[in-house]
């Protein structure tokens, strides 16, 4: 194979939003560059894809939260319009036989139930409270609470046995995924952190699942793509980064970068599938090594019309541990057709995921009709994505750290190793883990390449 040379400013691994953000700065800052991505698509953990019929659906990342400044300062510069998730109607919870209906964020269930539940989420935004957003590892208890794990605490905390504490569990896990006794608490209390609250991560209104964009998360990935031209490169899996001297060589399939500094934005499992030369510390490789994206599966069901909406329903609905654990109203913002992203999390996903596909689809739409009626179990499209089963992202939507690691590895997250600097959700600290922090890393670490140069 012939391998094309090139050589720019800066080179950029990934053509997620973080490497996108990196590389759209440098380039309005007058620097050359060069984007590889192995996927043939820009975006990453953000996958807009259209139906047969052209309807633009987000496969992956879709909600920006109101205080998501950055990603909503990026849709204003590239002119594209956001619009609010649908909320109007009753939210349903399926408990055993029982299916509760209620609107509003409290459940019927019981108040004892209702009450250590918000006493729980008081001591976790209290103990979060407590970490510096930039430096949660500075923290006085940060050793005691990195060495516990989410699960331990969880089954300390004083909720009630019951639905309560399967629902809280549940949405724990949704923000996690994976074992929750392989996640550490100060993880936990740090992304709650870097979001305000817990509440905050959980909610629609007023939370980070308030919004979604017109056409698609992705198109503003898309659009950023066109500005930035022919220095994105797709379908190039990056394979080595050796630095000499003053510069860094980024060796990919079929071409081969030539840049004083590289900025990596691919999720962490994956940078340990880079050959390093030097080779990366041991603290580095224990720290990708230890950040763990776990399973997750979203699957879109797609109507002719949200017929949900009409029969006084949100399309917000929860069955902890079933085949759709969460489902929510994903319909385009001209309101057809009608579209429920259905979610599973960590085991629950894992075990959803081994069953046969057509077992397995028939599950999910015996939950949907259940819950809201016949119409839920014919749908028109039905469009799943296991993200850790994805090539190129082993996982989603952002890698939790094991107990121990983020109290002792946490600098590296951000610090550059020589001419190699890193960017991706995994390294903000405001809106970790979400698309406004993938962007905010990427513009973070174009600011650091043009402080040197």
């Amino acid at each position: 194979m012939v391998t094309e040379q090139l050589a720019a400013d800066v080179c950029v691994i990934g053509a997620g939003y973080a490497g996108l953000t990196a590389a759209l700065r440098l380039q309005q800052a007058g620097r050359s560059v060069v984007v590889v991505e192995a996927r043939d698509r820009v975006g990453g953990r953000i996958w807009t894809e259209p139906l047969p019929d052209g309807t633009p659906v987000d496969r992956g990342g879709a909600w920006l939260g109101p205080r998501h400044d950055a990603i909503f300062g990026l849709a204003r510069e590239f002119d594209v319009d956001t619009y609010k998730t649908y909320v109007a109607g009753a939210h349903l919870l399926v408990d055993g036989d029982r299916i509760r209906r209620y609107t509003g964020l409290i459940p019927k269930i019981s108040p004892a139930a209702v009450a250590t539940i918000g006493l729980a989420q008081l001591r976790l935004d209290r103990m979060a409270k407590q970490l510096p957003v930039q430096t949660p590892w500075t923290a006085a208890r940060a050793a005691e609470w990195d060495q516990r794990s989410v699960g331990s605490w969880l089954r300390h905390s004083g909720i009630r046995r019951g639905i309560g504490r399967d629902l809280f569990e549940m949405a724990v896990r949704g923000l996690m995924t994976g074992d929750l006794d392989d996640a550490s608490l100060l993880h936990l209390l740090f992304l709650i952190r870097a979001h305000g609250s817990i509440g905050t991560l959980f909610s629609i209104e007023d939370g980070a699942q308030e919004n979604l964009v017109a056409g698609g998360a992705g198109t503003i990935a898309h659009r950023i793509a066109a500005r930035l031209g022919g220095a994105v490169r797709l379908g190039v899996p990056v394979r080595s980064v050796t630095q000499r001297g003053d510069g860094v060589v980024v060796g990919g399939d079929g071409l081969e970068v030539s840049a004083p500094h590289v900025v990596v934005t691919v999720p962490p499992e994956l940078v340990l599938e880079i050959a390093f030369d030097p080779v990366l510390p041991a603290d580095r490789r224990t720290l990708y090594r230890n950040a763990v994206a776990g399973p997750e599966t979203k699957t879109l069901v797609v109507y002719d019309a949200p017929f949900w909406r009409a029969d006084g329903y949100s399309g917000q609905s929860s069955e902890p541990g079933s085949a759709s654990e969460v489902t929510i109203d994903a319909t385009p913002r001209d309101g057809t057709p009608g579209v429920l992203a259905s979610f599973t999390f960590g085991p629950v996903a894992s075990r959803t995921d081994a069953m046969d596909p057509g077992v397995r689809r028939d599950a999910v739409l015996a939950a949907l009709a259940a819950r809201f009626g016949p119409r839920a179990g014919v749908p028109a499209a039905f469009v799943e994505t296991a993200w850790w089963t994805e090539e190129w992202t082993r996982g989603c939507s952002f890698a939790h750290l094991r107990p121990g690691i983020l109290s002792r590895y946490g600098p590296l997250l951000r610090e550059p190793w020589g001419r190699v600097h890193w960017a991706g959700t995994e390294t903000a600290t405001v809106s970790h883990g979400a698309i406004d922090g993938a962007v905010r890393s990427g513009a973070r670490a174009a600011a650091e390449v043009l402080q040197l140069n």
